[in-house]
């Protein structure tokens, strides 16, 4: 091991000096010659003093009795430079910086130093978070966990299992066995959809820059206007006891399409469905979130019912310019799906739910979905999830047959 070699001490309280630690360091230096006996210490200390410094000029006016022994020594430059004592956290002051800590969505996936080795940023963050909450006193127990994990970015939290963590131990190490590779497929698949959004964004403000002369936009509003959900009597489902439940089809639906006529006797004209169209209806569907059947899911479905409601008005219409929300557990929107029940395997024309059954679809959101599938067709048909309608009847079960609605092509 080489010998260390103790740095010139001045003793002027220089920002890169600390007298304890250049003691230790003179002290280390020492042990490693074997030197041991005081005197010769006292002398080989005057060798590492600034020359004139204030350090050098205390030390040679220095008692001989405060240099009697290498402990009266000590003794002497500790009254002369005594400790400084650290200001030392409080628990809220960690806590704080606990809640302050958070790990950025441009730093998932990527790499970092620590402890002079590489590794991923978000096992660096719970190494931090760990050493942060032992120091705030609060590793056994569940204290603010759930507010850290409420701030991590998206990707981490989809990727992290949904259970109750005991303790901070328990919570940061499932961080730190998060996969980074993984994560970084997450990222890339997450800028990608960013930057769709983006682009999708951009043909609408060019939409709406453009004069109206005549627009295809308003055309597209007086159509939805015109639209409404097939309210025929449907076939009667068996009666006494009936359950609706919705669960997975067994295979995709075979889209067809259909369009309710509108009531009045003038002649409607044909809509034509133009590329700035479905770039208006997608970015809509795109800025709407559709929630899962959960708690947590319905309770986000509840707060977009209220901010659409104060924003156009609980009485508005659905138009290509409000959109509206979709409720959650439902089939993807232009998937095929009845516009009735929002589920698979039949259309609103032979939907088995009688009109005002509580299962039924809210009639804005039928309208929503109806004018989508109008004007993008049933896009999604291919990646959505089946969903079906099954009915009971005593100890039986009825299912749905294979029909949708829609717009048999599903060009977009």
């Amino acid at each position: 091991m080489p010998t260390e070699t103790p740095q010139i001490f001045h003793g002027d309280t220089r920002a890169s000096e600390n007298p304890a630690d250049c003691l230790k360091s003179f002290n280390h230096a020492m042990r490693q010659q074997s030197m041991t006996v005081s005197t010769e210490k006292l002398d080989a200390f005057g060798d590492y003093l600034g020359t004139s410094s204030q350090a050098e000029m205390w030390f040679k006016s220095l008692q001989p009795s405060s240099k009697a022994t290498w402990a009266t020594f000590i003794t002497a430059c500790e009254a002369h430079w005594p400790p400084v004592k650290i200001a030392e956290k409080t628990k809220a002051e960690y806590e704080k910086e606990l809640l302050d800590h958070t790990l950025q969505s441009a730093e998932v996936g990527k790499k970092t130093t620590l402890y002079d080795q590489e590794c991923w940023t978000h096992v660096a963050w719970a190494a931090k978070m760990l050493q942060l909450a032992t120091s705030a006193g609060i590793t056994q127990s569940t204290l603010m966990i759930w507010q850290v994990r409420s701030t991590l970015p998206d990707i981490v939290k989809d990727l992290l299992k949904d259970k109750e963590y005991t303790d901070w131990v328990g919570f940061t190490k499932a961080v730190m066995e998060l996969k980074g590779s993984r994560l970084v497929e997450k990222q890339e698949q997450h800028n990608r959809q960013a930057q769709e959004l983006n682009a999708l964004r951009i043909d609408l403000a060019r939409v709406q820059q453009r004069a109206p002369a005549p627009s295809p936009v308003d055309t597209l509003q007086n159509q939805l206007s015109r639209i409404s959900v097939n309210t025929l009597n449907p076939p009667i489902a068996p009666s006494g006891g009936n359950r609706y439940t919705r669960t997975p089809a067994t295979q995709n639906p075979q889209p067809t399409y259909s369009h309710q006529p509108t009531t009045t006797t003038a002649p409607q004209q044909p809509m034509t469905v133009t590329d700035e169209m479905k770039a208006n209806i997608r970015l809509l569907i795109t800025s709407f979130p559709h929630h899962p059947d959960t708690t947590a899911g319905r309770t986000a479905y509840a707060a977009q019912i209220t901010q659409w409601n104060v924003k156009w008005g609980e009485n508005s219409q659905v138009t290509h310019e409000t959109g509206y929300l979709l409720k959650p557990g439902m089939a993807m929107i232009c998937s095929g799906e009845c516009f009735s029940c929002g589920t698979h395997g039949h259309n609103s024309h032979n939907c088995v739910l009688p009109p005002g059954d509580t299962a039924r679809l809210e009639r804005k959101e039928a309208a929503w979905r109806a004018a989508s599938s109008r004007v993008l067709g049933a896009f999604n048909r291919f990646t959505a999830t089946p969903i079906s309608l099954v009915y009971a009847y005593g100890n039986e079960q009825f299912g749905e047959g294979e029909q949708s609605e829609g717009k048999g092509d599903g060009s977009v």
